[in-house]
């Protein structure tokens, strides 16, 4: 369920040109839609949230490579930030967030004119950002990604920046533990 300002909506309901709610911009109308189905394996392997694990009240399966605004008392102290943006794989701690392999997986991603903090039920976290795609192209999964939507190039603004910034691989252990 995604936040709007008509109430929460199902993802798979949003159409381009919806308006979603947006925690620094308030509503914001979608420009694209990242609609892909794959085989949950390798790096296409969903993350899974339990209940509770991150603000959530019910299960909630995210690519691996999506960003959830990770915010409190230690993004102020190691990064001297209210909140950050951490990938959903480095938030993996085995039990209550685990990566779920097997089977069909369906993720859809939405794209606004800047990058945003969207709630998906009602957790934060970020919209997509075709920048880093576009910009890392020697990543086996981007490289797939985008032989799958080749349009993201379209979208592509190398000059835009995250809505946050993002704490990367190792640095997230940190926030987590």
């Amino acid at each position: 369920m995604i936040n709007t300002p008509t109430g929460a909506r199902l993802i798979e309901d949003l159409r381009i040109g919806d308006l979603v709610e947006t925690l620094d911009h308030g509503p914001q109308p979608i420009r694209y839609i990242v609609d892909g189905r794959f085989r949950a394996a390798g790096d296409f392997a969903p993350i899974r949230f339990e209940a509770g694990s991150i603000g959530n009240d019910q299960p909630l399966e995210v690519s691996p490579q999506h960003r959830m605004l990770i915010s409190g008392w230690k993004a102020e102290l190691f990064y001297e930030q209210a909140s950050v943006l951490v990938a959903a794989k480095h938030l993996v701690n085995g039990h209550s967030v685990r990566q779920v392999f097997g089977g069909p997986v369906h993720y859809l991603h939405l794209l606004f004119d800047q990058h945003e903090i969207v709630f998906g039920q009602g957790v934060p976290s970020e919209s997509y950002f075709p920048g880093h795609a576009c910009n890392a192209l020697e990543s086996a999964t981007n490289h797939e990604l985008l032989s799958f939507f080749p349009e993201l190039l379209d979208y592509a603004d190398t000059t835009q920046t995250t809505a946050r910034s993002i704490v990367r691989g190792k640095e997230a252990a940190l926030l987590v533990n």
